[in-house]
């Protein structure tokens, strides 16, 4: 009677482990729930294409004409971003950019920029950090070319300033004489704080892994019928 009830309880023991719950996987857990995992992917990453579709179908080809998919944060689902080349800007020399996070509903930004500005007091580059979920906005004011780093961090479908900082120069005497440098005559900050050069150029670093990245204006970047079929399949 012992030996039965032991049997018996150890097929329903093994039906619940084999069926049940799966075979394991050491590393994803069991195979069902890898599975379900892959398969909640598929249909999340089929919802977002969808809605990408829909923004770029009523994209102002005024405002935004060259589009890609890249996998900003590395979850596993692409972010759509966006520019305008062709056309006429406000300011022909700064481009543009929008990225297109998700969390259950699209959310845009497009306050992103880069270029050269026609009055001259702006140059910057916008940099990407594919996987890392990271941008950064490397930049250099006039009239004497000083630097400023603004670094965004894409976190639940929405993009934020994780850090910002600047050299601003504070004292003017002499800046018309030859051989004068600006970076000895001014602070450095960051988010707020006063910082020395090698802090400031350690924070950069910190907040980017430091990881250049890759600058946004050399994106492959697509039309807006070809990132349409892109999306389809």
């Amino acid at each position: 009677m012992k030996k039965g009830l032991l049997l018996i309880t150890m097929i329903v023991f093994c039906s619940f482990v084999f069926f049940g719950c799966g075979g394991t996987n050491s590393k994803n857990g069991s195979v069902g729930e890898a599975a379900s995992g892959t398969q909640k992917e598929q249909v999340e990453a089929k919802t977002v294409h969808k809605d990408y579709y829909d923004i770029v179908s009523k994209a102002d080809p005024k405002q935004w004409d060259g589009f890609a998919l890249i996998d900003l944060d590395g979850d596993g689902v692409n972010e759509l971003f966006a520019t305008f080349i062709d056309g006429e800007r406000e300011d022909p020399g700064i481009q543009p950019y929008m990225i297109v996070g998700y969390n259950n509903t699209a959310i845009i930004n497009d306050e992103l920029q880069d270029g050269v500005a026609g009055a001259g007091g702006y140059r910057g580059t916008l940099y990407y950090l594919e996987g890392k979920g990271i941008l950064h906005e490397s930049m250099v004011y006039a009239p004497f070319g000083t630097p400023a780093d603004t670094i965004y961090a894409l976190k639940d479908g929405k993009i934020e300033i994780m850090g910002q900082g600047e050299f601003t120069v504070n004292d003017f005497a002499g800046s018309e004489d030859e051989g004068w440098d600006p970076l000895e005559h001014g602070s450095w900050t960051w988010n707020g704080q006063n910082v020395t050069e090698e802090e400031y150029n350690g924070k950069v670093r910190e907040a980017t892994n430091d990881t250049e990245g890759l600058p946004m204006s050399e994106i492959d970047w697509k039309s807006k019928e070809d990132i349409q079929k892109e999306l389809e399949r």
